[in-house]
């Protein structure tokens, strides 16, 4: 008989916020199975010029502007799509590297916010 159980690899999370603006990312935690979809979200109440994602694997999507839609260049599985307060991403399939803590950087014309988003990949283990 083969009894499965989830094993789950937790990472740290931090939030890391500047005076004069709250940057935000949501969920603040998130569990996936490998292959799944997941979304994740930063924003702030002020429009930013730019954002960026960097990933566990310290691979990043870079360079997004307000208003632009498409396919992280660097990273195959991400697509963003960008609002003048908002910096999305969607991971389209999800994979054991992708857990960890996520970045999101939203630069303004005078500063870089910053905050995280943990990703907790978990999956299936046999006992």
């Amino acid at each position: 008989m083969r009894i499965s159980q989830w094993s789950v690899t937790t990472v740290f999370l931090a939030v890391f916020l500047t005076v004069g603006a709250e940057i935000w990312t949501s969920p603040k935690k998130l569990m996936a199975r490998p292959r799944s979809e997941i979304k994740l979200s930063c924003g702030s109440d002020n429009p930013y010029r730019s954002c960026s994602w960097t990933l566990p694997s310290n691979s990043s999507c870079s360079n997004i502007r307000p208003g632009m839609t498409g396919q992280c260049r660097e990273v195959q599985m991400v697509i963003f799509d960008a609002s003048e307060n908002y910096c999305n991403i969607t991971v389209t399939s999800v994979r054991d590297f992708d857990n960890g803590a996520w970045t999101c950087e939203l630069e303004y014309p005078d500063r870089v916010d910053t905050a995280f988003t943990e990703l907790i990949v978990i999956e299936e283990a046999s006992v």
